[in-house]
């Protein structure tokens, strides 16, 4: 599989799985917030894209749900920030098939700026 991530960002990120798998908390839910929508939260990528990626921001829902759970709120919502927001501040928005999902029960999109 091809990697998005350089050598260096694809160990980085191996090493912090390993170091939480015994903490059990979601990284998602306690990300820090960069823009705050009124069910989703923009936050900053710690492990970006950096392949591909000037800027990798994440989408999250405010609430732990996978996207079957999402709300018909939610759901309104996300389709106005696309329209409104990610569609001009952004040249991307991914979001992992099942088998690459590495937090697969808390839906999240990946937002983002591509290198020149």
């Amino acid at each position: 599989m091809v990697s998005l991530c350089t050598p260096e960002g694809k160990k980085k990120y191996k090493e912090h799985l390993e170091a939480r798998t015994s903490l059990g908390a979601c990284p998602l839910c306690e990300k820090k917030s960069i823009k705050d929508f009124l069910l989703w939260k923009l936050t900053e990528n710690s492990f970006p894209y950096d392949q591909i990626a000037k800027t990798h921001h994440m989408l999250i829902p405010i609430r732990h749900v996978s996207e079957e759970e999402l709300s018909g709120e939610e759901l309104e919502e996300l389709k106005s920030i696309k329209k409104d927001f990610i569609h001009i501040a952004y040249d991307w928005i991914l979001e992992a098939a099942p088998k690459n999902q590495t937090i697969p029960d808390h839906f999240h999109l990946h937002l983002i700026v591509g290198k020149s």
